[in-house]
């Protein structure tokens, strides 16, 4: 099998790490500096409305104790106590404070004409020679309903931290946009390395697929992942391989003897044309190995049927304690006239989703699997009994049952223990009791260490 290239060995975890790394930590510096820049701007703004708040409290206090007058003279408005638009942005651009005072009739008593009523905090924007000027005003009304309207500058320090923010944000996006076309570049590359490194792989598990498999050397989670999902498949098809074989062989097997009969008994019928009854002996022969032929042919079109799932579309709900027990009985003299004992027990009302034909065969199918291979006077028992998944049939024998290193193949086709092989039979009535209980989602187990061959079917069972 190839073993991985150099360059891949070289290329693949840590160049890109690194780069990945570098990415990561310049991205988390970058959105921790926009962070902080945010939360500076955030707490300058704080700052500004609780001193705004704090200030409505000190004016509003001394017009309540001194009067209007204490107040014009306190902020030296008492010889204009009223002025107009552009004194008002001349204070904003020296940074102080602007305020308005209107009575309880709404009507301006001191302060800047343009600033309108309003209430809590507000947003305002000024523009004095294409300058923008941001402010945050704050809106009260006193106990006699006069109202105070107050705007301070936010400043150039909440500007500053604005314009890192923008920087911050377009330096990220700037890196990103350089860095990412060679990140791709390296990372395809990396990524043609690992894919280049596993086609290389395929290429000698395809001599041998059957033994060989592939060999995960990635660090990627994808690859690996790939991986195990390709050896699953290669598992897969390699036992279907086998399958094929053993069917191949079973099919050969299994057409060989019968068809060499019949070739010889037409060789015998040319000899015996004037014997009348030697003819009719070689055409039953003949018949009965030909019935023989086109029952495994048969069986071949039953089994791929039910592996369709085309009969599952006709379930019906079917009481299986019912269709066990008159198939039983029916098998009880079949049992007697060959010296076997056959034990029935059945509890009532079990009942599943299912097709009665095929469970009909499957039951069948496992009867004639002990009446065939189990010992002369062996006792056969056929058992259905409530179980906490559902419904557990048990039908065994007490003959010499299978040995424990041909049981994991016994639900192929024709599959055949060399000892069986002298019996009557092609390979393929376990293998049809097993797609009979696919098709059912049932289970069916062979019970090792037991003195006989015993099947355990666990049936979904329908309250």
């Amino acid at each position: 099998m190839s073993s991985p290239s150099k360059q891949s060995r070289f290329s693949r975890p840590i160049f890109k790490r690194v780069l990945l790394s570098l990415l990561a930590l310049f991205c988390c510096a970058s959105l921790l500096l926009a962070l902080t820049t945010f939360l500076k701007v955030k707490a300058h703004h704080s700052e500004i409305r609780n001193e705004l708040k704090g200030i409505s409290e000190e004016v509003v206090e001394l017009y309540l104790e001194q009067g209007l007058t204490a107040l014009l003279e306190e902020y030296e408005l008492d010889e204009s106590p009223i002025f107009d638009n552009e004194e008002m942005l001349s204070r904003f651009e020296h940074h102080d404070l602007v305020f308005a005072f209107y009575d309880n009739e709404s009507n301006l008593v001191t302060g800047a004409k343009e600033l309108d009523i309003y209430r809590g905090f507000q947003r305002h924007r000024y523009v004095v020679d294409d300058e923008r000027i941001r402010v945050i005003g704050y809106g009260t009304v006193l106990e006699d309903g006069a109202q105070l309207m107050l705007q301070m500058p936010i400043g150039d320090e909440a500007q500053t931290f604005k314009r890192q923010l923008v920087r911050s944000v377009f330096v990220l996006f700037l890196f990103v946009l350089l860095a990412l076309p060679t990140i791709t570049y390296v990372l395809s590359r990396w990524l043609i390395n690992e894919l280049t490194n596993l086609s290389l792989q395929i290429d000698g598990v395809a001599q041998k697929p059957d033994t060989n498999r592939l060999v995960v050397c990635s660090s990627s989670l994808e690859i690996k992942s790939l991986t195990g999902q390709l050896n699953q498949m290669l598992d897969k098809v390699a036992t279907l391989h086998r399958q094929m074989l053993t069917m191949s062989v079973g099919i050969a097997h299994d057409l060989k003897t019968p068809l060499s009969r019949v070739a010889n008994r037409i060789q015998l019928m040319q000899q015996d044309l004037d014997d009348k009854g030697a003819m009719i002996v070689h055409l039953e022969k003949a018949d009965s190995d030909l019935q023989n032929i086109i029952k495994t042919f048969s069986n071949l079109i039953r089994l791929n049927e039910i592996e369709s799932g085309r009969r599952k579309a006709g379930f019906k709900l079917v009481d299986v304690s019912s269709v066990i027990s008159d198939l039983a009985e029916s098998y009880l003299p079949v049992f007697e006239d060959s010296g076997k004992q056959l034990q029935v027990s059945v509890v009532d009302n079990v009942m599943c989703q299912g097709d009665i034909d095929l469970l009909n065969q499957m039951v069948s199918n496992l009867l004639e699997n002990a009446l065939v291979y189990s010992d002369e006077q062996a006792k056969v028992w056929i058992r259905l009994q409530s179980s906490v998944h559902g419904a557990l049939l048990q039908i065994g024998d007490s003959g010499p049952g299978i040995d424990s290193q041909f049981a994991s193949h016994i639900f192929e086709r024709f599959y055949r223990v060399d000892y069986s092989r002298g019996k009557p039979g092609n390979g393929l009535g376990l293998s049809i009791v097993k797609a009979i209980c696919d098709l059912h989602e049932a289970s069916i187990t062979l019970i090792p260490n037991q003195s006989g061959a015993v099947f355990d079917i666990l049936l979904p069972v329908q309250e």
